[in-house]
């Protein structure tokens, strides 16, 4: 199992990491704490060379250090990164669809699935800009458009939003993170995105992002992508499995698809960088399309007849275009390079 733990950090980390370079995540505290204590005794040193004024910059600017170096709790453990920690490039003008969430859940043309209207609300910080979107179930909050037992609130994009059609070919880059109330599930399912078939009835979606339980269902499940495509629901399933998440971080997901029912469809998924899928064939069911959802949808976090806890998962940078330059926020693996401090395509 790859396991993968997000290092990208946000733009808005903080108020008072806003516009501060200094406050990219450390990989070790005991590389950055190390750091910090050498600085100090250099600026100790140096004390008689420099004006006070440029002094205080300093220690402000090593005061950021310190205050932006550590995460938010963690659930889940992890190992290797699944990227390098860079702050994610604005979205390109070349893209065909973007949603950062500036004024509201129904921005861009979402619409909210809840068991109470108003579940979705936006927070004060985003992967871009300063917004991003929290979708919330309280314990209870089942029944919702068809859900069952299972609770949900999500938001979804019409087919044509999403522009999901025979044939097309696209780019695609959202980005997740857990937050403290995100209820860690364990054997449970739990869907945070999905690429819904346009059918009507007892259909699997086209593509899922969504937990499953791992070797010991005690512990935390692992992320895994699932999809299906061919004629009858559940055809053509493929998989990827991503592992077990850390809260508090952003994950960056970019996917090339070309929605297809027939053989030559593919889907390529990358998590923070690192290619982790590529399959090649139906991405579609014969005869229909899909449309776009982030979501909060999953069997009750707690043992069996249990009202499990509340909990929340935050989206944001919502990006469709016809070129990985168009979408991605950063380098991809096999496809765009960080080049001179500009993302460019690699080399094939």
């Amino acid at each position: 199992m790859t396991r993968f733990t997000a290092t990208y950090t946000s733009k808005n980390t903080s108020s008072e990491c806003q516009g501060v370079h200094l406050c990219a995540r450390s990989n070790g505290e005991a590389a950055n704490t190390h750091f910090r204590s050498s600085l100090a005794a250099l600026l100790k040193r140096a004390t008689g060379a420099i004006r006070p004024t440029a002094m205080a910059l300093l220690l402000a600017a090593l005061s950021l250090t310190t205050a932006c170096g550590g995460g938010g709790g963690s659930e889940g453990g992890g190992g290797g990164a699944g990227g390098i920690a860079v702050q994610p490039a604005d979205i390109s003008p070349a893209a065909a669809f973007s949603c950062t969430f500036p004024n509201s859940p129904a921005d861009c043309g979402f619409q909210e699935q809840a068991k109470v209207s108003g579940r979705a609300s936006l927070v004060n910080f985003g992967r871009e800009g300063g917004t991003a979107v929290r979708l919330h179930t309280e314990p209870g909050d089942n029944n919702v458009t068809g859900s069952g037992s299972m609770e949900r609130n999500d938001l979804w994009m019409d087919q044509a939003t999403t522009d999901c059609y025979e044939g097309r070919e696209q780019w695609w880059a959202h980005s997740i993170l857990f937050p403290d109330d995100f209820a860690m599930p364990t054997w449970q399912m739990y869907v945070v995105a999905d690429f819904h078939n346009s059918g009507s009835g007892p259909w699997q979606a086209n593509f899922h992002l969504n937990f499953a339980p791992g070797a010991d269902i005690t512990q935390p499940g692992n992320l895994i992508m699932r999809g299906y495509g061919g004629v009858n629901s559940g055809d053509g399933q493929f998989t990827a499995t991503i592992g077990q998440v850390t809260k508090n971080v952003w994950y960056d997901f970019v996917y090339h698809v070309k929605w297809s029912s027939g053989s030559d469809g593919y889907f390529d998924a990358w998590v923070n960088g690192a290619r982790v899928l590529s399959h090649r064939g139906p991405t579609l069911y014969a005869g229909q399309g899909c449309y776009f959802k982030l979501a909060n949808y999953h069997v009750p976090i707690a043992n069996t007849g249990l009202l499990g806890p509340a909990s929340s998962v935050i989206h944001d940078r919502v990006v469709r275009g016809a070129t990985a330059l168009s979408v991605s926020s950063g380098p991809l693996e096999g496809v765009l390079v960080m080049a001179n401090g500009v993302l460019t395509m690699a080399q094939q």
